[in-house]
């Protein structure tokens, strides 16, 4: 009989349903969603988490959540004192201050009380980068930690795998440049380096820019006009960005933190070539391949972005991806920490 796992998140997106499929392949997954939005709700959700631990939590050999905030303190207290193995995923924003832009769980007093404590208590705090790791060894040095990288699909076919489809006409058309990030507030919209992004599109008006999963509204908050040449779309289902990062030659992550940068990873395993700043995890990510920009250059960064779309584009890119960064990797490593007496 499977070995019982409690699963907790607070949102179930890209990557944390990935884990759980992960999982599922050797426990019994009992999922439970906290509630933390609207705020006021949340008080609420803790104590009937509070509840369901009392009376749950011995059903359990393992306990598995997904960032280090409010809702993972009473799972990895009540995992301490019954015993249980717990694992913290650290995913970046639990473990960040940025005073300017009042981002990141250290911003608020409580909350980084909630989030160095489950880091302490945890059995294992999986890191999604070295560059958190660090922070997670400058913060909690007694606790113990691991790097295991997030996933990414690659189960597609490159451009040299069926040489016969490939048309250099039409990869010539694909002269995108991309970025995907998840914008709703003026806050993610600055640490998303999307001002950024704008500012490389207006001293590019000959080129179409591309930016998936923002509010247009938010530029209006910014006081930013949107470049002319800027087409923005709202967030969209995860199944529908391979046609975006197909039509894309380059794929600009500007941010001013980011811990890992998923959809790098899935930008570069389509072949796109990537102009990054020198921020989190993302060098990581990248290797020696594609471009590193400091982030308040914006000559620099359009320097690059013009030499990226006139160079060649291969799948140099995608078996980085495949070889460090594929969800075979992830699981693998997963499964190897979780299932260790």
């Amino acid at each position: 009989m499977a070995k019982k796992a409690l699963f907790i998140y607070t949102h179930l997106s890209t990557f944390v349903r990935g884990d759980l499929e992960i999982l599922s392949t050797e426990f019994d997954i009992k999922e439970y969603q906290v509630v933390n939005s609207p705020k006021k709700s949340l008080p609420w959700s803790l104590l009937k988490l509070s509840l369901y631990l009392i009376f749950n939590i011995g059903k359990f050999e393992i306990v598995y959540i997904w960032f280090a905030d409010y809702h993972s303190f009473l799972p990895l207290l009540f995992s301490r004192i019954a015993g249980k193995r717990s694992y913290l995923v650290i995913g970046g924003y639990d473990i960040c201050r940025e005073r300017r832009y009042k981002y990141g769980s250290f911003s608020n007093p409580l909350r980084s009380f909630a989030a160095i404590s489950s880091i302490k208590m945890a059995t294992m705090n999986l890191c999604v980068s070295k560059s958190v790791q660090r922070v997670i060894k400058a913060i909690a040095p007694s606790s113990r930690s691991c790097v295991v990288y997030n996933g990414v699909k690659t189960d597609f076919r490159s451009y040299s795998e069926n040489p016969s489809q490939y048309n250099p006409a039409e990869e010539r058309s694909h002269q995108e440049i991309l970025c995907v990030a998840l914008v709703s507030s003026l806050q993610s919209f600055y640490i998303k380096g999307i001002d950024r992004f704008n500012s490389v599109a207006q001293r590019m008006p000959d080129n179409n820019f591309v930016l998936v999963g923002c509010n247009s509204d938010v530029f209006n908050l910014a006081g930013i006009a949107p470049a002319p040449n800027l087409k923005i779309l709202p967030r969209i289902d995860h199944s529908l960005l391979e046609e975006y990062y197909k039509n894309a030659k380059v794929y600009c992550q500007l941010s001013r933190r980011e811990s890992f940068s998923l959809s790098l990873a899935e930008a570069m395993s389509y072949n796109c070539i990537p102009v990054i700043t020198k921020t989190g995890g993302m060098p990581e990510v990248t290797g020696e391949l594609g471009f590193q920009a400091d982030g308040d250059d914006i000559d620099q960064i359009v320097q690059f972005v013009k030499t990226a779309l006139i160079s060649e584009r291969s799948d140099v890119f995608r078996d980085r991806i495949i070889q460090h960064f594929s969800l075979k990797g992830r699981e693998e490593s997963l499964l190897k920490i979780l299932t260790q007496l």
